[in-house]
């Protein structure tokens, strides 16, 4: 049986698709969910759904969750933590994924730190970096930029910067909303020289995933049009 650590905040893995479960529902982590009681989450609604989806016997209108995201005030945050005795699990989860990257959830893991509390990263799912290892791309040296500049000229300009002066080496992938996937699509293959080499991650852990990495020059011989799907793109150049 899985011992819970008392008073440690555990970093909680939550699905990005419809086939996440089968990747990384370990005995683990469905031994530990119903011992936490105490959650912050990105969504409550999210959360609730996905514990009761588990059928683990889990009393869900017990639980004590803090909503917490980029539009919650900090002195809000600080007044639920502060009310949490001591010795307390704490569960950390995002909308999708694993916690902290690219989500709010690094402020309590900071709080965590600064009261000496442990913290515990759970396995699971992460785009990103499940993105960059299935590019073909510099997996050594790698740079995720969250969400790129939306006018266009900005947009333009910032893609081109990726590939002059000393990061012209890295490996770059970024995110954006998906009803801009074919926009963002279309413009950096209209825009990047094409030797520059795009991985299109879409729809991962999903049954219609796609991971497709090309040229620029040969994504432009490519008839595709992706519709309003979650992707995460990585841009780079061959690896010798």
């Amino acid at each position: 049986m899985t011992k819970n650590l008392q008073g440690t905040v555990y970093l909680v893995p939550l699905p990005i698709g419809p086939d996440s479960a089968m990747h990384y529902h370990t005995p683990y982590l469905l031994e530990l969910l119903p011992t936490i009681q105490v959650w912050i989450a990105e969504n409550a609604r999210t959360l609730r759904r996905y514990l009761s989806s588990l059928k683990l016997g889990i009393a869900i209108d017990n639980l004590n969750i803090f909503e917490s995201n980029q539009h919650t005030p900090a002195k809000e945050l600080d007044e639920f933590l502060s009310k949490i005795k001591s010795g307390t699990p704490l569960g950390v989860a995002s909308e999708a994924g694993i916690p902290c990257i690219a989500d709010p959830g690094n402020r309590v893991v900071d709080w965590a730190h600064r009261k000496n509390i442990p913290v515990v990263p759970l396995i699971g799912p992460n785009s990103i970096s499940m993105a960059i290892e299935s590019s073909g791309m510099n997996g050594q040296q790698f740079i995720f930029h969250g969400y790129p500049p939306i006018p266009a000229a900005d947009q333009k300009k910032w893609l081109l910067d990726l590939f002059i002066g000393p990061w012209q080496s890295y490996t770059h992938s970024f995110i954006e909303t998906p009803y801009r996937t074919d926009k963002l699509f279309n413009f950096i293959v209209a825009t990047l020289p094409d030797y520059v080499l795009l991985c299109m991650a879409a729809n991962l852990h999903d049954p219609d995933q796609q991971i497709l990495t090309k040229s620029i020059g040969a994504w432009k011989k490519t008839k595709i049009t992706w519709g309003k799907v979650p992707v995460v793109y990585v841009l780079g150049k061959q690896t010798q």
